[in-house]
């Protein structure tokens, strides 16, 4: 199964359907979420939504409880969030981006970006953006995956030694030219155990 942290967010319903071409998907608002229901999922994604991070207290803590445990995406808020507990800074950009198509620099050779060619086209719905106050405060395992080639801001990042998979742009968008792709690969990394020693990597 997997859950998606609800963040009262009108994407989130469009994210649930993409996700369910690949598993059983349930939805829970972020307040009423009960502990034993993260132990039955494989993977937590947490959702967009409008504001920062900081708004969002409930989804910090339930973050914190499955780090490590459990394989979590996180989509633009979700995002922003994961990384804000890895040290980047959660910034206000100076253009909003919302229902933007922009082209995106990425590394090929990534777990997120298994089988997508360079440059990718997504679509952007955000007002935020995250930046690092400096590489001696980041773990090694945090690897920036994309970045905006105009402005040079992290759009994705994975960290494969804790299934940790972060996207600041929106998959599910039309917009998002390889998005089902792109989950097809973040879920095969979450859910198979022997993915890093049977060469899907």
């Amino acid at each position: 199964m997997i859950l998606i942290i609800d963040h009262e967010d009108s994407f989130t319903r469009n994210l649930e359907h993409l996700l369910s071409s690949f598993d059983h998907v349930k939805v829970v608002d972020r307040k009423s979420i009960q502990r034993n229901t993260l132990h039955t999922t494989s993977l937590v994604v947490f959702s967009p939504g409008p504001g920062n991070p900081d708004d969002y207290p409930e989804s910090k803590e339930i973050y914190q409880s499955v780090l490590g445990k459990i394989p979590v995406l996180g989509v633009c808020l979700g995002f922003q969030l994961m990384l804000q507990h890895e040290g980047y800074l959660v910034t206000r950009q100076s253009q909003v981006l919302h229902g933007v198509e922009t082209e995106i620099k990425i590394s090929p050779g990534s777990t997120t970006y298994k089988n997508i060619k360079n440059p990718l086209k997504v679509g952007r719905y955000h007002s935020l953006q995250v930046s690092a106050p400096s590489e001696k405060l980041l773990r090694k395992s945090v690897q920036i995956t994309a970045i905006d080639p105009v402005r040079d801001v992290p759009m994705s990042f994975e960290d494969t030694d804790r299934r940790l998979f972060g996207l600041q742009y929106h998959p599910e968008s039309f917009l998002t030219s390889q998005g089902k792709q792109i989950i097809r690969n973040i879920h095969h990394a979450s859910v198979d155990e022997n993915w890093k020693s049977n060469g899907s990597h």
